[in-house]
């Protein structure tokens, strides 16, 4: 077998060897959306247990419920749709899931990653954690005011650049914050 570094990532069966295909825990595909206020404050979310996370958040009840537990903030954030751009899925997130009409969000950086997903793979000392491959398209937009409360979201807030160290941010939304200019 080759390093994964020799081999071309696709997705479809597997068919050749020198192929690497999804990881056993998955791969997503998302769009991230960091909306600037014009004192360059960062928009975050702290989610509500509401039934549109599953649909328009992509995240189910029980990682929902550990970001609530947890106090997180997060980024405006959704996985891309079968066959939907991810242009066209920042306009969503930033229209349906942030409120934000009349957003013009612009791609900033591609953000490729792998951590380890919620399964196990192997016996004794080979046990080890099943990895997941996260692709995140990250986006920019720029709002003069807070949108509008939307009932899956506590609070929403401009978070300026000196306070983020403070804030707990959930499922690793920080990291992406270094692809900012």
């Amino acid at each position: 077998m080759r390093p994964n570094e020799v081999k071309w990532a696709r997705i479809g069966p597997t068919s050749r060897k020198w192929f690497q295909h999804v990881p056993k825990a998955g791969m997503c595909l998302s769009a991230f959306l960091v909306v600037r206020d014009p004192a360059g404050g960062i928009l975050f979310g702290r989610p509500r247990r509401h039934r549109a996370w599953p649909e328009k958040g992509c995240m189910p009840y029980w990682r929902l419920d550990d970001l609530i537990r947890s106090g997180a903030w997060v980024l405006p954030a959704s996985h891309l749709m079968m066959e939907e751009s991810p242009d066209h899925a920042a306009s969503r997130i930033a229209r349906d899931w942030a409120g934000l009409i009349s957003a013009k969000p612009r791609l900033v950086s591609v953000d490729s990653s792998t951590f380890p997903g919620g399964g196990w793979e192997g016996r004794g000392p080979t046990r080890h954690r099943i990895r997941h491959w996260a692709i995140g398209f990250v986006y920019e937009a720029e709002a003069v005011r807070l949108p509008p409360e939307a009932p899956w979201w506590q609070e929403m807030k401009f978070v300026r650049r000196e306070d983020l160290r403070k804030l707990p941010i959930g499922r690793a939304h920080r990291d992406l914050l270094a692809y900012l200019r």
